[in-house]
């Protein structure tokens, strides 16, 4: 799997860096962006579940498909926590990630749109109180949904939900967050 992994970062990268001598070769709304999230997860054996807030930061830019059309990728420090009661005690957890987003965006005008797509997400940490998370998984795919707009010349907006159905450690799983993030534009 990492072997794929790499093989489609240098691809996508030859394909980038062949596209910028074509005059056709266009981005927007690259920068910088990071934001927080409300996140939870099913839990095995939970009474409860609750949303804990988790962190998101990185880079980000949209590459020009067509006037319409972008594919808005990165890469970001992503966090899905979690936090159940089971058996009458509090368990707080955490998975740390670093995400390579595909997304494919709708853009309404140059600095708006909507965008659907999954993410590669690359294990960095794991905790949890009290016990011990087993069998993390190394690479999960978030599936993602959101809007992305600036509101001044460097400033914009990330507003998003994701969603990972398959289990992201033995016993949690379908994590979901709805996440905004502040987005500090270059061009």
């Amino acid at each position: 799997m990492k072997k794929l992994l790499a093989l489609v970062i240098v691809m996508a990268s030859t394909t980038v860096f062949a596209q910028k001598n074509s005059p056709n070769f266009s981005y927007s709304m690259a920068g910088i962006e990071g934001g927080f999230k409300w996140s939870s997860a099913d839990v095995d054996n939970a009474d409860s579940n609750k949303s804990t807030i988790g962190y998101t930061v990185g880079g980000s830019a949209v590459f020009n498909i067509a006037p319409a059309f972008g594919l808005k990728t990165g890469l970001f420090y992503n966090e899905r926590p979690f936090e159940s009661t089971v058996a009458g005690t509090t368990v707080k957890g955490k998975v740390s990630y670093v995400d390579v987003p595909v997304l494919f965006m709708f853009k309404f005008e140059e600095y708006a749109g909507i965008y659907i797509g999954p993410s590669l997400s690359m294990k960095l940490a794991d905790e949890v109180s009290p016990g011990k998370l087993n069998s993390v998984k190394g690479m999960v795919i978030p599936l993602t949904v959101g809007g992305q707009f600036k509101f001044a010349p460097n400033l914009g907006v990330n507003i998003y939900f994701e969603t990972v159905t398959s289990e992201i450690a033995t016993g949690v799983k379908n994590t979901r967050a709805v996440g905004a993030n502040l987005l500090l534009t270059f061009d």
